[in-house]
């Protein structure tokens, strides 16, 4: 071996123990000998080792000692360890038994561990990009200052991939463009997103006037230029159009900025995203292309059996021309021995049986998507007693605050990380197929329950998923939907994500319907069209305070357009995920439908469709398109109940 630094020699000897992670299969890639990389293969995006071989990255994050601060309650590595030499070589030695390749955000840099390292570097927030002027003249030249100072301690470092830029950024489309219009006029973040207001209205007054209501004492476009300009959207206006471009806007910039700087000064490693926050804006997923080398993205796995809506990263494979990296997942479980009591809506189940079981089949189906190339677990110790400094408290860890690992939920997860790269390489040519002329509905696997708070009735989600909905490029549809039948009805739950900042609304009393999240649906089942609506509306949380929860409203759509209210009792169940996550759950009755019951073999006409709040986007599903220019997509579509 040619003589080459101690750090290289021992990151090497580790890249040899995880090429029994990696899949060496087809041809090696070009690339550097000495940086990592990504490809796609056949279809399949990877990332790449030094040298070319590809690997999927199984990643935790936190892989540090602790926080002294918290050791009377909480794990650090001095009460079970001589030293930090001794601390790293046993943590090492335990991720790769367990089948993980890679150190996650919020990691120890320490060179005495040779797994690959993915920092977390906090560019745009040290950078001041997000909440102060993107837009000035020198906002570069600080950006790259800034990611001079935040790279130091890395770039020696061969071990790291490359770096996040920031985490949970979010994109929230409305509070963006609150913050920039209502800053002073010196501020060229305002100057520019001003100019983008009079420009999306050329310069028209009332025409503004019919999406937004003006703060009063805000009568004209010169006005919007003083410091404390206020728009909030018009009811049954096209306002957040505009607050999407501006959202876009804001984004690309920040993606440019980090992207120039870090290839200003570490131009070898790979730009890895600001790790979306568990969602993703679709404007700001778009103006992120030609920037990133990797899209980072934390998640929040749907439901306990481990499932992964699919709409989610196959909208990023449409939306995006880059490789996935899963920066957070987890799984939690009220039975634990760190006394944590998982005081939020994240990922939690009651047995540590049970969390074995979810997490395991959810690396499963992150690795059977062909753009995901990377799954990282948060984290590797749980939370400290009691919770850590924000007050968030879950049982996220693979050991316990005694470092003691849980068992079940490694042997369970060991073989499914290891199965990952195989899984991932049987993804290439994973495509939707083409929407059949008649859609087979196929009979409920278990009597489903609308007053459960969950999925668990729907084991069979790949069989129930109508994967054919359509919305307007260039964006791609927000959610999926899921429908099965028995004899007193259809069954349907909805699963999608819709960020809405519901204080954006000028209105009074209770929530205009027509500003609802909405799900339509359409059915003749040989009694004639009825139509349906199920309307989320928001109103305040009643156990959290400054939060909403959704609270469902069923109508009948008349002829007319008219609706009529139905009771929803036992009919509709929203289940408490706060914004920006949507699940709902319905029954639509036979005798809704003009029928005493639903017989297999039975046809249908249907059609379905979702709108978020303000009307944002719309997406449908319809008749299969017949050529080029048709407007099929519109129109209902043929169905049958299948017996199986």
């Amino acid at each position: 071996m040619p003589h080459m630094p101690k750090s290289f020699r021992f990151l090497f000897s580790g890249l040899m123990a995880l090429l029994c992670l990696a899949v060496l299969a087809g041809p090696a890639p070009a690339g550097s000998a000495d940086r990592f990389g990504t490809v796609r293969d056949n279809g399949v995006w990877w990332l790449t080792l030094p040298g070319g071989p590809r690997f999927f990255s199984m990643g935790v994050n936190t892989v540090n000692g602790g926080d002294k601060n918290t050791r009377d309650r909480g794990y650090y590595f001095e009460k079970y360890y001589p030293d930090q030499a001794a601390w790293a070589a046993d943590t090492q030695k335990r991720l790769y038994a367990w089948g993980f390749n890679t150190r996650g955000g919020w990691s120890d840099p320490t060179t005495a561990m040779a797994l690959p390292l993915v920092p977390e570097i906090d560019l745009g927030r040290n950078a001041r990009l997000h909440w102060f002027d993107p837009f000035a003249p020198d906002a570069l030249e600080l950006t790259i200052a800034k990611a001079r100072e935040l790279t130091a301690p890395y770039r020696d470092n061969p071990a790291v991939i490359g770096y996040f830029t920031d985490n949970e950024v979010g994109w929230w489309n409305a509070p963006l463009f609150k913050w920039y219009l209502g800053n002073e006029w010196a501020i060229y973040a305002k100057r520019h997103v001003w100019r983008m207001v009079y420009d999306h209205y050329h310069g028209k007054w009332d025409k503004l006037l019919a999406d937004f209501v003006p703060t009063a004492g805000f009568d004209s476009f010169e006005d919007l230029k003083k410091g404390g300009a206020e728009l909030k959207l018009r009811p049954g206006g096209r306002g957040i159009a505009l607050i999407n471009k501006v959202t876009a806007a804001c984004a690309g910039r920040y993606y440019e900025l980090v992207h120039k700087a870090l290839r200003a000064v570490d131009p070898g490693r790979l730009v890895m995203g600001d790790r979306l926050p568990l969602y993703y804006n679709q404007d700001a997923v778009l103006a992120s292309r030609g920037f990133l080398d990797v899209l980072s993205t934390n998640y929040n796995v749907d439901t306990p059996d481990g499932w992964v809506a699919p709409y989610y990263f196959d909208g990023l494979a449409k939306l995006t021309d880059t490789p996935v990296l899963i920066s957070e997942f987890f799984f939690a479980a009220n039975e634990n021995r760190s006394s944590n009591v998982n005081n939020g809506h994240l990922m939690h189940v009651q047995t540590q049986a049970e969390r074995a079981a979810g997490a395991s089949a959810a690396v499963r189906h992150f690795a059977a998507f062909p753009n995901v190339a990377a799954v990282h677990w948060f984290q590797y110790y749980d939370e400290p007693t009691g919770g850590r400094g924000d007050g968030e408290d879950f049982n996220m860890g693979l050991v316990d605050i005694h470092n003691a690992p849980y068992e079940a939920l490694l042997a369970a997860m060991a073989p499914a990380n290891r199965e990952a790269p195989a899984i991932h390489a049987a993804s290439a040519g994973r495509t939707t197929p083409p929407q059949p002329a008649v859609v087979p509905i196929h009979p409920a696997a278990t009597p489903t329950s609308l007053t459960d708070g969950g999925l668990a009735d729907w084991p069979d989600k790949a069989g129930t998923r109508l994967p054919w909905l359509r919305t307007a490029a260039p964006h791609v549809p927000f959610g999926d939907v899921h429908m099965s039948w028995s004899q007193d009805g259809l069954n349907l739950f909805h699963l999608a994500q819709n960020y809405a900042d519901l204080f954006l609304l000028a209105y009074e009393g209770e929530f205009p319907i027509s500003e609802t999240y909405q799900l339509q649906i359409e059915v003749d089942a040989g009694a004639g069209i009825r139509r349906f609506a199920a309307c989320l509306l928001p109103q305040p949380h009643r156990k959290y305070p400054g939060r909403f929860e959704l609270v469902p409203r069923l109508f009948r759509i008349e002829d007319d357009g008219r609706l009529t209210r139905i009771d929803e009792t036992g009919l509709v169940q929203v289940l408490d995920k706060p914004l920006p996550h949507i699940a709902l759950e319905m029954r639509l009755p036979a005798k809704e439908l003009g029928l005493d019951k639903l017989s297999p073999g039975q046809g249908l006409s249907l059609r379905v469709s979702a709108t978020t709040f303000y009307r944002e986007m719309t997406m449908t599903l319809g008749a299969p398109a017949q050529g080029r220019g048709k407007k099929d997509a519109d129109k209902p579509f043929a169905a049958i109940l299948a017996d199986k």
